[in-house]
């Protein structure tokens, strides 16, 4: 039984100027190097916060994924995914927003394909991570 709500630290500290890296972390775990996109005049060679978020996404789809398919008996041998984050200006104001995620994912060695399908595509609907965003998303699902 999981006691909720449930909560998730993370931690970040940088130093002046964009083409500084910086370095964010969850617990114990290694650091991660983050910058800005080099479409912003950023260093390059680090995760943007761009990067983060798709992947956030992209993980919390793949891990509900795997937990449905643990729980219902589902057998496959691999799951891929990718993302494509569409950044763009709002005509109002001219603020950037992150517009539309699409998202592929592929599901390898399904002993059951129909079954294997329709809990990804309950995955996808029961992500919190996606289900907590604005931004439009689409979907490709290859499963075999």
């Amino acid at each position: 039984m999981v006691d909720f709500p449930l909560k998730f630290e993370v931690k970040a500290d940088a130093k002046p100027g964009v083409s500084n890296t910086w370095q964010c972390s969850v617990n114990n775990l290694e650091p991660i190097k983050v910058g800005i996109p080099v479409e912003f005049h950023g260093p390059g060679k680090a995760y943007t916060p761009e990067d983060l978020y798709g992947l956030a996404v992209l993980n919390c789809i793949i891990a509900v994924y795997k937990a449905i398919s643990e729980k219902n008996n589902i057998e496959f041998e691999k799951i891929e995914g990718s993302v494509i984050v569409s950044l763009d200006k709002k005509e109002e104001n001219g603020n950037l927003i992150l517009t539309n995620l699409d998202l592929k994912f592929k599901v390898t060695g399904a002993k059951d394909k129909e079954k294997a399908k329709t809990f990804l595509e309950k995955a996808i609907k029961d992500c919190p991570v996606s289900n907590s965003i604005k931004s439009g998303k689409t979907y490709h699902l290859d499963v075999s």
